[in-house]
């Protein structure tokens, strides 16, 4: 409002004090003390920087660093004071708990408490959405590719049926209900968000390295149960990228010293096998590598490279190609044969 402009004006140009970003900012920490009472450790506020605890220890508000040890009242401070984090980032959380015990971090939005070098209150650090987000994204991909019914899509993905009807309605009105079962309501629209918006596959990995083409490495690794991608399976799919890189997917890791395989660097390893916590990869996947989906993925994760970039592109013209050409040959089966049915 013009009316308040002089107090900005003022704020941002005085030079008087050189005052510190921060200074003055006051933090709500109502959520945090709800979640420590729900945590069964109660605490009221003694001072502008610290809580007691009902067992008599202080808890410290955290500076910026939140591992800075605490001084208060010299030689004769508590030994079992503590430093509390509050807040709802939980970027580093794991390491900073499991290093210091003595630190207390809670997330009072989402009711989350870790102490004594573990969570003690709330649910996972999984968002909400994760004990489903596996099965609408294998859900997405199945229907711009395939369409079908609910039972055809459980088929396909290996998704059971209960859990394909309990995701469907987070695709709500991006997919629509027709005599040969789901579609999408917009073709490139729903394959483009397959594409761009997956969190990702999670789990584990580890880097190898072993001195042989990558083809024989790819053979040996499907023949042991692996799904492969990264641009190894780009170049099967007929999209122009250099085959040096391979991701491999596997249920249980396999012995990769026994095969000859060394530790190596994420830069110098030949092949990367993953256990992903979203197993719809592996009940998924075509054949012997992950559906050009997740192979983007990978790609796109690996590097910022150009040749990286052009083969993200190439997959998506691949997909959006594929999956016009499968719904044309769903709705028009006398012009070839296709797949539909209402499953």
């Amino acid at each position: 409002m013009p009316d308040r402009r002089w107090v900005q004006n003022i704020r941002h140009e005085q030079a008087i004090l050189s005052l510190p970003f921060g200074l003055g900012y006051t933090i709500d920490i109502t959520q945090t003390l709800t979640a420590l009472a729900a945590a069964g450790m109660p605490a009221r506020v003694e001072a502008f920087d610290r809580l007691q605890f009902d067992d008599g220890r202080t808890a410290f508000l955290a500076t910026p660093d939140p591992t800075t040890t605490v001084i208060d009242g010299g030689a004769g401070g508590r030994a079992d004071d503590v430093i509390l984090l509050p807040g709802g980032s939980e970027g580093g959380v794991l390491s900073l708990v499991r290093r210091y015990p003595d630190l207390v971090v809670v997330n009072g939005k989402r009711g989350r408490v870790w102490a004594d070098g573990r969570q003690v209150y709330g649910t996972s650090m999984q968002r909400e959405a994760a004990p489903r987000w596996r099965t609408v994204f294998a859900i997405a991909r199945s229907i711009v590719m395939h369409g079908g019914g609910t039972h055809a899509i459980a088929d396909r993905t290996g998704i059971p049926i209960g859990e394909v009807r309990v995701a469907m309605p987070a695709l709500a009105s991006h997919v629509v209900h027709t005599p040969l079962g789901w579609e999408a309501a917009d073709l490139p629209a729903l394959v483009d968000w397959a594409l761009a918006a997956y969190p990702g596959y999670g789990g584990v990995r580890t880097c190898w390295r072993r001195d042989d083409t990558i083809d024989q490495q790819a053979d040996q690794l499907i023949g042991l149960g692996g799904v492969m991608s990264d641009r190894w399976a780009a170049q099967q799919s007929g999209v122009l990228v250099p085959p040096d890189r391979l991701t491999a997917f596997f249920a249980d890791h396999p012995n990769m010293q026994a095969l000859g395989y060394e530790p190596a660097s994420a830069d110098d390893a030949t092949v990367s096998v993953v256990i992903p916590q979203d197993t719809t990869i592996l009940t998924g996947a075509e054949g012997c590598c992950t559906d050009d989906f997740i192979t983007a993925h990978v790609i796109y994760e690996d590097s910022w490279l150009t040749a990286n970039t052009d083969a993200v592109n190439g997959l998506r013209q691949l997909l959006h190609f594929r999956s016009d050409l499968a719904n044309d040959l769903r709705w028009h089966p006398n012009n070839c044969s296709g797949e539909g049915g209402v499953g």
